[in-house]
């Protein structure tokens, strides 16, 4: 009987190791899973960030265009009445 509780003993001191050592394993997996969740986090922050300056660039460059499509527009009627003054000072002279 006392072989006995002994062997118990030694089953018991086994698993209670074992116990320990899941149980590290366990906090260490926590602790990982913990930063884990924190880079998660700081890259979906990032990633609203860079989704907003892309919308912010893609509007500014609609508004870019758009001043130029003006701005070529404009140039093309300046350059319609420098070629209308020029021929009339041409016929003048």
């Amino acid at each position: 009987l006392s072989g006995q509780v002994e062997a118990q003993l030694q089953v018991v001191q086994k698993l209670e190791e074992k116990e320990r050592g899941l149980q590290s394993t366990l906090g260490a997996v926590e602790k990982e899973l913990n930063l884990r969740s924190q880079a998660l986090e700081l890259h979906k922050r990032k990633a609203v960030e860079a989704a907003q300056l892309a919308e912010d660039l893609r509007a500014q460059g609609e508004h870019v265009q758009a001043r130029l499509r003006e701005l070529q527009v404009c140039a093309a009627e300046n350059r319609a009445a420098k070629d209308k003054e020029s021929l009339s000072l041409k016929r003048a002279q």
